[in-house]
């Protein structure tokens, strides 16, 4: 009996081996080209996503300049081909298109991502507070045939290798430890990305927090207010008492000045576009822009006499002033002389604002001066040279905001040592701003004087002042704490008009207005609302319901109460 030779046996095992390392290569071929096609994906949704999460405010401003240089940081990048921005109808804002890659569409419609040719595509919303405001757009570059052969070959060739040399151990080392160094990396630029979009969230968290604490706040400024002003009635002849008492209602005023710009940053309170003229809202700020400089610098006015309208919100022109008066007074130390001047030009040729007649707003101080890499910088959100505690960085960029709201423009020009001119360019507007209307505050007497007023607040304060001021010009007023005691009193007793809080516990503002309507479908209705999401209230009654912006004259809500009931 013969032995069986052994070689075709371990040729055959041999064989097999290679055959199991052949078909292994394949699948870890085919599982490496899944893991690069998902890295190549996840990169370009992080890069997608911090993007997106760092145009909206240059999209909010439509400033297309900002744009494009986010742009063209972005592209640096060698593995992204073309990327874009579009605003919130799906219109091309923005783009830049590498060598032999596809252009991106002029306009688009959904957000997805897709692998189109080699090519990964990914569409990203940008938002804010809940509002579509764009997308924006990535392509990555498609990989070579080269490159491709050569990653998964390599690992072929490696196990062939291993085969023949008998050193299998040693390059499944050395691939695992190629493998935990590409992990490595991964999870850094996964790191970097998430830190980068922390860093973006920001302007969202700050929106969501000071909505709250300026409603808590402008409730105090209300009820400080409303007291002051039963001085100022009653004070009689006490000189003393009045001069306390107006102090007060300065303080509250700017108060409620500091709360209006913290809504207007959170980016949901309704702005007031109306025809107005700069030079005649400059005049009504002088008292209050000489406090707030101080004695060491002079306030020079060089207003124009044209006095041509344009399109702002009057508040929000007020806090720009007020902005660039501040910085203006701290960059003046020692004293300085602080300019602001109007006129009208006519523009023509002009690099980002189309060609027209508009109103020049220039705010001209003889101080420090910036050199120019802080100049280029002054108008981002956060962007502050100031110490920590001092300056919030959200000065200049509402300044920004209000030009580009008005259809304008705000531009800086200065130099260390050479003071800084800030100059705001406002479109002229086509009517003129309305006349005021006469004072329709209601004698005692008055058969209008002495109705009825719903007056529903969960603040035990502001109820009692708004009820004493409405109770001292004759007014007839029920109180109410919430929206369910509102509605019952309303059942029981028949308001000639409702004075409604916006944001109170369990049943709102806006929900309380709607339930009263249902039940006396002609009742006028006042929402005083110090809260910054007023889109709500348009939302459920569709612009049926006059708003107020806490905190207010009694004097303006008694005029605004008579004017209604005399509507009706």
């Amino acid at each position: 009996m013969t032995r069986r030779d052994p070689a075709p046996a371990r040729v055959l095992f041999i064989w097999l081996g290679a055959v199991v390392l052949v078909v292994a290569s394949i699948a870890l071929a085919f599982r490496e080209e899944v893991v690069h096609r998902a890295m190549v994906r996840q990169q370009a949704e992080a890069q997608t996503d911090v993007l997106a999460g760092s145009v909206g405010a240059a999209l909010a401003f439509d400033d297309e300049e900002a744009l494009r240089q986010y742009l063209s940081a972005l592209m640096r990048n060698p593995q992204v081909a073309a990327a874009a921005i579009y605003g919130p109808h799906g219109n091309q804002v923005a783009v830049l298109t590498g060598k032999n890659a596809q252009a991106p569409p002029t306009t688009l419609i959904g957000d997805s991502t897709r692998r189109i040719d080699g090519r990964v595509i990914v569409l990203r919303p940008v938002a804010e507070q809940g509002q579509r405001l764009g997308t924006v757009y990535l392509q990555t570059a498609p990989e070579s045939s080269s490159e491709t052969i050569a990653r998964h070959t390599g690992l072929v060739i490696l196990t062939l290798l291993a085969l023949l040399l008998l050193s299998f151990v040693t390059n499944a080392a050395a691939r695992l430890a190629g493998a935990n160094a590409r992990l490595s990396e991964e999870i850094q630029a996964r790191t970097a990305a998430e830190e980068a979009l922390r860093q973006s969230q920001k302007l969202e968290a700050l929106g969501q927090l000071t909505g709250g604490i300026a409603h808590d706040f402008n409730n105090l400024l209300q009820a400080i207010h409303g007291a002051f002003e039963l001085i100022l009635g009653r004070a009689g002849d006490e000189k003393t008492v009045r001069r306390w008492a107006q102090n007060g209602i300065e303080a509250a005023e700017r108060g409620a000045s500091l709360t209006r710009q913290l809504l207007a940053f959170s980016r949901q309170q309704k702005l007031e576009m109306k025809p107005l003229v700069v030079a005649e809202t400059l005049e009504r700020m002088g008292d209050l822009l000489t406090r707030a400089i101080g004695p060491a610098v002079q306030l020079v006015f060089d207003l124009d006499t044209d006095r041509a309208p344009v399109m702002a919100d009057v508040t929000q022109l007020e806090l720009a002033v007020m902005n660039l008066a501040v910085n203006a007074r701290d960059a003046m130390p020692g004293g300085g002389r602080l300019t602001v001047r109007t006129r009208v030009i006519s523009l023509e040729g002009d690099a980002v604002l189309s060609p027209g007649r508009y109103v020049e707003l220039q705010v001209i101080d003889t101080g420090e001066g910036m050199p120019l890499h802080i100049v280029h910088r002054a108008f981002d959100p956060f962007f502050t040279t100031k110490a920590l505690g001092k300056g919030t960085g959200l000065g200049l960029a509402q300044v920004y905001g209000v030009a580009r709201q008005a259809g304008g423009d705000a531009r800086i020009a200065s130099a260390p040592g050479g003071g800084t001119t800030v100059t705001l360019l406002f479109r002229e507007a086509g009517e003129a701003p309305a006349p005021a209307l006469a004072d329709a505050a209601a004698k005692p007497d008055s058969p209008l004087g002495s109705a009825t007023v719903l007056l529903v607040d969960d603040d035990e304060a502001v109820r009692s002042v708004v009820r004493a001021g409405l109770e001292m010009r004759g007014f007839r007023v029920l109180e109410a704490d919430s929206g369910e005691a509102a509605l019952r009193m309303a059942r029981d007793e028949t308001p000639q008009i409702a004075v409604i809080d916006y944001a109170m516990p369990g049943m709102d503002g806006a929900q309380t207005a709607e339930q009263l309507r249902q039940l006396l479908p002609s009742l006028p209705i006042i929402l005083a609302s110090g809260h910054a999401d007023t889109a709500a209230v348009e939302r459920v009654l569709g612009g049926a319901a006059t708003e107020m912006r806490k905190p207010f004259d009694i004097n303006t809500l008694s005029d605004t109460v008579m004017r209604l009931l005399f509507e009706a």
